[in-house]
């Protein structure tokens, strides 16, 4: 049986049945309020002049791909942050009462800017008369060098006779000069006629927003691989004898990654006031990291800013939040070299080009860093090269590298950055500015400078960049310096769409936290009441939360933050995974309990925990030993694991004769006939001596072997619809099977089995064919001496269960269970081979059913034949049953082997919870491969074992854990 037939035949078990938004439009019945086709171009133009330079100058351009022929090109040179400085506007032509809707129409695109978003802002806004000027609707939008079409509506605020509303494009906003083009600026009154509601809205739509868009399923491996690690934890008591059932809570403490924000040091030192307490609170609820927005550039810390910023309350601050309360703080900014933004005594000395200013900046990093450095961990070194030169202009280029070697001398350990916008904003689209970045970074270090970090401002707006085009532009400089870190030093997200803002801080950050190089995330600034963008905040005036709060605090807090329940097998070992970072590590078992620090790195960690738990010392097999059928000269171990106090001593016995003692492992570098024997060891100490199961080493060429699969039973919960169970095997072999199939339900009461099906039926199917070839509802009396021969227990007066005898060909079939009442019962569906001169060869069996805990486990049963071990691979499906379209999958499946003894008993052999967590995650996957089985997702949480098994009878048990349900999948497959 090909291994790719396999995999089709899997999947099919699996399967089996259990953009952008539309462009908006102008509404009907909308007049025109003012009497200009469009007031970019025919509006009145006030340009203005403020000391001796003019703020703005319009000039009207063709336009082509658009429903306007002409725009109004502006050109703002000389911006002072005062929108009205310069404008256009028109008139309104009719009379309008407080309450009445207004559209507003228009389009916008950047052709230069040199803001750090890289795109360009006009502000619109409604407005009556002088001296009030009581505004209807007032805001900012932005645009990158793509036309946006914006939807603004608004309600009238007073009643305004014809002439006295103006409509106005307000051009003297920001403090950097700017170019842009508008046209099709329009105002369209609805009066009552229509409702605020009613009207079409702007809402960008950045690539990547969708729910369903690839970069998701992409960053969230990239997220489980590089942001999580192992840990594994073994409990024991103060004998050293390993606890079962004891509780492991691992709670995320810290972030290793840092989720920082820029601070005010003012707020944080000064309690004297509520907002300050609230910022102090919320700071320390959101994030846990920081920067100071201001206190440490270099004008404010010589005191060039007034009294509102000095050196003593940021070094206060700083104490506090590092001594305190134990967040990491990193340095913004030793040297931003330009006249506007460099302090008066540098600004003084600049004309002449004073030679002493090289030292001074030498002397001033020495003095912050000397000052800061016992709570500084990284500094932004230079920050914004490409439109802040005035030193390199002077002194040459080389001289950057200097302030990073002398950064270096006075801190040996600081991570040192530069920085700078535009890289990420605008679009990305600057290609130009991203290209002389990168052609800085190399600059500085090929001069020698030690710059270990790359940073990355990320100031977005109303047209934010899409996430693939980030994704490429972070990975271009990850590329290009493949030992530096990359870290987002000024992220926030301006716009009044609360929405839009919530969308892509959700997006940024995960695409920005799934780069395997990123350090760290500091939004510029987080409340309302102080940030340098105010509708950027992600927390309003009045404290409370905008959308972006939300998303911000549901990764951060919630899907990034690791907080798990496991518990401990026989041995007194769990393993978990979870995100790097600071854990407190809570154990229990009755009234014991220890509460541990631990530090999961990229590495993964360790930890022992001892409990004060009485149990009883005598010997326990922890670990049962296994055997194996090897070739000759291959090599071959047998181990196991005991406990006890003190330690118990390990008999080894081959064929019941002593063998080797003192080890718990059996080593054959090199088998051969005479060590193909069955092995068992006995465990010994004080308290008494125990034995554990015994096992083969087979020595056999492989056409000497004998071993298969052949038999299959499962029992667990069905009902009718999406509840059936679903059995599924795959004939090996060549020739017809003369095969016995049933479906059991009320005789299984007579076995202590509660809440049977009371009439079920069952269905037979070929792999790949919708329609079944064999059916039974109630079976018939002449299969009572087949039963017999199979040696299936009898049904006796049980005339309702289900039984069929079939001749199959090689290949897959599935058997479908179902309630013919649709009530939902316990059943079992078995398989048996009828000739026992020609046995059933199984090369897969698979079963999926409802699966719970306690009595609603799903229990697979199987039986290996022959005369030496034989390998195969049990796994029990969950999560990536998802992947196929199954619904209310089981979330975290846990799966139990257990050997049916001769008595009747069980004993419990092997477990696995978490598949990549086994002993040899590397060999489940070229096994699954070989076998032809689906492939399972790294780090799925899908359980398999990977064993040889002695001829005999087995049970697989597929439970959720915390008694949670869900549909689930149990598979076994014989290894060649």
């Amino acid at each position: 049986m090909s291994a790719a037939f396999i995999r089709k035949f899997s999947l099919l078990l699996a399967v089996l049945p259990i953009a952008f938004a539309s462009a908006q439009g102008i509404p009907s019945g909308g007049l025109p309020l003012v009497d200009v086709a469009d007031v970019a171009t025919l509006g009145s133009f006030y340009s203005n002049t403020i000391g001796g330079q003019v703020v703005a100058t319009r000039t009207i351009v063709p336009v082509s791909g658009q429903p306007f022929a002409q725009a109004a090109r502006i050109d703002v040179q000389a911006p002072n942050g005062d929108f009205w400085t310069s404008a256009i506007s028109a008139q309104s032509n009719r009379p309008v009462a407080d309450g009445d809707v207004v559209l507003l129409h228009l389009f916008l695109r950047a052709i230069a800017s040199q803001d750090e978003t890289g795109s360009v802002s006009c502000y619109v806004f409604a407005e009556g008369p002088a001296p009030e000027y009581v505004k209807s609707t007032a805001q900012t939008i932005t645009a990158g060098p793509e036309w946006i079409e914006y939807f603004i509506p608004f309600t009238i605020v007073g009643n305004h006779a014809a002439g006295s509303l103006g409509v106005k494009l307000g051009l003297g906003l920001g403090t950097r000069p700017q170019t842009f083009e508008i046209g099709g600026v329009r105002a369209l009154w609805y009066g009552t006629a229509r409702t605020l509601a009613e009207m079409p809205r702007t809402s960008f739509r950045y690539e990547g927003r969708e729910a369903d868009a690839p970069w998701r399923a992409e960053a969230a491996a990239r997220i489980e691989r590089h942001r999580k690690a192992d840990y594994r934890i073994r409990v024991v008591n103060t004998a050293g004898i390993p606890v079962e059932g004891a509780t492991v809570r691992a709670t995320l403490r810290r972030h290793a990654f840092e989720f920082g924000t820029a601070l005010d040091a003012a707020r944080i030192v000064d309690q004297s006031t509520a907002d300050n307490r609230t910022y102090r609170e919320k700071f320390l609820e959101l994030f846990n990291a920081g920067t100071f927005g201001n206190d440490l550039k270099w004008p404010p810390w010589e005191g060039n800013w007034g009294p509102a910023f000095n050196r003593n309350q940021t070094l206060a601050a700083l104490a506090w939040l590092t001594d305190e309360a134990r967040v990491p703080i990193r340095g913004h900014v030793l040297v931003w070299p330009s006249d506007r933004n460099l302090p008066n005594s540098i600004k003084a000395l600049l004309p002449s080009a004073d030679a002493s200013i090289p030292q001074r900046v030498r002397d001033h990093i020495t003095d912050i860093v000397d000052a800061t450095s016992p709570w500084v961990h990284d500094w932004d070194v230079l920050n914004e090269p490409y439109d802040n030169f005035d030193l390199m202009s002077l002194f040459g280029q080389s001289i950057m590298a200097d302030w990073f070697i002398h950064a270096r001398s006075r801190h040996p350990t600081a991570r040192l950055f530069i920085n700078d916008y535009g890289i990420l904003s605008g679009s990305g689209l600057n290609v130009t500015k991203q290209d002389a970045y990168a052609a800085t970074i190399r600059r500085i270090r090929d001069d020698g400078g030690p710059l270990g970090g790359i940073g990355f401002q990320g100031h977005f707006d109303t047209s934010p960049t899409s996430i693939p085009r980030v994704w490429s532009i972070l990975e271009r400089y990850a590329q290009e310096f493949t030992d530096a870190w990359l870290r987002v030093t000024e992220f926030d997200v301006d716009t009044d769409d609360e929405q839009l803002q919530a969308d892509y801080i959700r997006d940024f950050l995960t695409i920005a936290f799934s780069h395997p190089r990123m350090i760290g995330i500091q939004t510029w600034g987080f409340w309302e009441g102080a940030h340098w963008r105010p509708r950027a905040a992600i927390l309003r005036a009045d404290w409370s939360e905008k959308p972006g709060a939300l998303a911000h605090r549901e990764l951060v807090h919630g899907a990034w933050k690791t907080d798990e329940t496991r518990h401990t097998a026989i041995d007194g070992r769990v393993a978990g995974r979870g995100f790097h970072g600071e854990y407190d590590i809570v154990v229990t078992h009755g009234a014991s309990s220890a509460t541990l620090p631990l530090a999961l790195g990229a590495e993964g960690a360790a930890l022992e925990v001892v409990l004060d738990v009485p149990l009883d010392t005598a010997p326990r097999i922890t670990r049962q030993p296994f055997g194996a059928t090897v070739a000759p000269g291959q090599a071959a171990s047998i181990s196991l694991e005991t406990s006890g106090s003190p330690t118990p001593f390990v008999q080894w016995y081959k064929n019941d004769a002593p063998f080797a003692s003192g080890t718990d492992t059996l080593e054959f570098p090199a088998a051969s006939a005479a060590d193909d024997a069955v092995y068992r060891a006995v465990a010994t100490n004080a308290a008494g001596s125990v034995s554990s199961r015994p096992v083969r080493l087979g020595v056999l060429t492989p056409a000497e072997r004998i071993h298969k699969l052949v038999n299959i039973s499962t029992r667990g919960n069905a009902a009718g619809g999406d509840e059936i169970m679903i059995a599924g095997f795959v004939v090996g072999g060549t020739g017809t099977k003369d095969v016995l199939v049933r479906g059991v339900g009320p005789q299984l009461g007579a076995f202590g089995v509660p809440g049977t099906l009371t009439d079920p039926a069952i269905r037979v199917f070929r792999a790949g064919e919708g329609a079944s070839f064999a059916a039974d509802d109630d079976w018939s009396p002449v299969l009572a001496p087949v039963f017999d021969t199979v040696g299936a227990f009898p049904l006796d007066d049980d005339t309702k269960s289900a039984a069929l005898r079939l001749d199959l060909a090689p290949g897959g079939y599935t058997v479908h269970l179902a309630s013919t009442d649709g009530a939902r019962g316990r059943g079992i569906v078995e398989v048996y081979d009828v000739a026992a001169a020609a046995p059933l060869e199984l090369v897969n069996i698979s079963t999926r059913g409802l699966v719970g805990a306690g009595d609603d486990v799903l229990i697979g049963g199987f039986v290996v034949s022959g005369e030496t071990p034989r390998r195969v691979l049990v796994r029990g499906i969950g999560p990536e049953l998802a992947t196929f379209g199954v619904g209310g999958v089981l979330e975290d499946p846990h799966l139990v082997l257990y050997e049916v003894l001769p008595d009747g008993s069980n004993r419990r052999i092997a477990w696995n919870e978490d598949w990549f967590l086994g002993d040899s995650p590397a060999e489940v996957v070229a096994v699954t491969d070989q076998v032809g089985a689906f492939p399972l997702r790294d780090f799925s949480r899908d359980a398999v074992l990977l064993l040889w098994l002695e001829p005999g009878v087995y049970s697989v048990h597929l439970a959720g854990a915390d008694t949670r349900e869900g549909i689930g999948m149990i598979e076994m497959y014989s290894i060649p």
